[in-house]
């Protein structure tokens, strides 16, 4: 016979119902996660959306792979032929990349603390 009771979401820590059936694990109600995992590549970094990044077209990223998104678009917006579009080329810059920075700084800072 299945229970309710309350419990922590092990992602982003919300308190949320738990179903406890004898002999099963728990099952976590669904609720509006605050977490998110990096979509890069075998990437398996796991953090709540205020330390992850979210591009325009609604992918999430670890700081440390948006970083590396961001400069592979600039490049390749940079290396076109015929005129770069640095319209686009600046929305990068302006927009995403002061967010990335100070997310990869802000990680860096924690992981070294950490170390120490």
């Amino acid at each position: 016979m299945a229970r309710q009771t309350q419990g922590r979401c092990p992602d982003c820590g919300a308190a949320v119902p738990v179903t406890l059936t004898r002999g099963r694990p728990g099952e976590i109600a669904s609720h509006a996660c605050s977490a998110r995992y990096c979509e890069y590549e075998r990437c398996r970094v796991k953090a709540l959306m205020d330390e992850m990044v979210k591009f325009a077209t609604g992918e999430w990223y670890c700081p440390h792979h948006g970083l590396l998104l961001a400069a592979r678009d600039l490049v390749s917006l940079y290396r076109v032929e015929g005129d770069a579009d640095w319209t686009a080329i600046c929305e990068i810059i302006a927009e995403l990349l002061p967010e990335l920075v100070a997310k990869v700084e802000a990680r860096e800072r924690s992981r070294l603390s950490s170390c120490s």
